[in-house]
């Protein structure tokens, strides 16, 4: 099954963005900061809190905004990123 991320990183005055899909997650797609923390906005916060009931339904839908369970599946494929020490699976010489 196929899963991706895919970043655009930010420039001066334009927020970047972030899309990742996972299996059995779907497609999320955010807005990122400068430093590349999530950015929520004021209505998404408005909206999401005038739906919850229950504290434990606010935290779900927090994670929902902030991609928790795709960034869980998908950490495992983030260390193959710019700088990161190469391993050898096969070399032929």
């Amino acid at each position: 099954m196929i899963r991706f991320e895919v970043t655009e990183e930010p420039s001066a005055g334009v927020d970047g963005e972030r899309f990742c899909f996972a299996p059995g997650l779907g497609l999320w797609h955010g807005r990122t900061s400068a430093n590349g923390d999530i950015v929520v906005g004021e209505d998404q916060l408005r909206a999401l809190v005038s739906k919850v009931r229950t504290g434990e339904s606010l935290a779900h839908k927090l994670d929902e905004l902030l991609a928790a369970s795709w960034d869980e599946a998908l950490e495992p494929y983030r260390h193959a990123g710019d700088g990161a020490p190469v391993t050898w699976l096969h070399q032929v010489g």
